[in-house]
């Protein structure tokens, strides 16, 4: 790369250094350095140097391109596999990661009002517990979420709706919550949510009250009502019918 110009507004030829890689896209996506900066908690000049095949004091680490990775929903196959060398190569992986990622959206309305502390009440999956479950949840402005048990997860905004979808710290299992973006400008809503209880591993699914400060338990009752109105336990009788249509594929 004799031109150092040529480079910055063409990328031709081989593309097989990470920083060229990551030049490519941040001018590809158009990702502004200040706002890499913000995501990764570091400086504007740091950015600059780490995706510059030209400086040399600054190298680009596994921890970065994760972060960059996970920050802009960019494939790491780009960085990881050496036969992703070209520039029609890295367009066509970033045009597929396009395509799956059409049904939601960079909305920065819905984020900012959703970022910070939530509350979410609803009935306890074992039916001899009376009270009302309160979990404690943070969401981040990088489209994490957090809860007081440390289950961690991802905050997924569609046109319409908004889903999140968490992991269990312990068992693993994957719990949604969905609800309406028009809700978010209050500062109660409802959701739902699909999960597996924690003691018989059973599906469940819940209503929910979401609210910016902590509530009653009393009024919680009052909002969601009869327990069995807004919460339905698989049965396993289903299961068992289920399995005598089951074929092996």
């Amino acid at each position: 790369m004799k031109n150092k110009d040529m480079w910055k507004e063409n990328f031709r030829g081989k593309i097989d250094d990470n920083k060229v890689k990551l030049a490519y896209i941040q001018k590809k996506l158009n990702l502004a350095t200040k706002d890499m900066a913000k995501k990764l908690e570091v400086s504007s000049a740091f950015i600059s140097k780490l995706k510059n095949p030209f400086e040399t004091t600054t190298r680009l680490r596994n921890l970065h391109i994760y972060a960059i990775c996970f920050a802009y929903n960019i494939p790491m196959e780009i960085f990881e596999n050496s036969d992703i060398d070209t520039s029609d190569k890295i367009d066509a992986l970033l045009n597929q990661q396009y395509k799956e990622d059409t049904i939601f959206h960079h909305n920065k309305e819905i984020l900012n009002k959703l970022v910070g502390t939530w509350y979410l009440y609803s009935y306890p999956s074992n039916p001899r517990f009376t009270d009302i479950w309160e979990t404690e949840t943070t969401f981040y402005d990088d489209y994490r979420v957090v809860d007081e048990h440390d289950n961690q997860g991802t905050l997924n905004i569609g046109q319409n709706q908004t889903i999140v979808l968490k992991e269990s710290a312990g068992s693993k299992n994957i719990t949604s919550i969905t609800f309406d973006n028009s809700r978010v400008f209050y500062s109660s809503f409802l959701f739902s949510r699909v999960s597996k209880s924690n003691s018989m591993n059973k599906e469940l699914f819940n209503f929910g009250v979401c609210s910016r400060k902590k509530l009653d338990k009393a009024l919680v009752k009052e909002i969601l009502g009869d327990v069995n109105r807004v919460q339905l336990q698989m049965n396993y009788d289903v299961l068992e019918r289920i399995s005598w249509a089951i074929e092996m594929i």
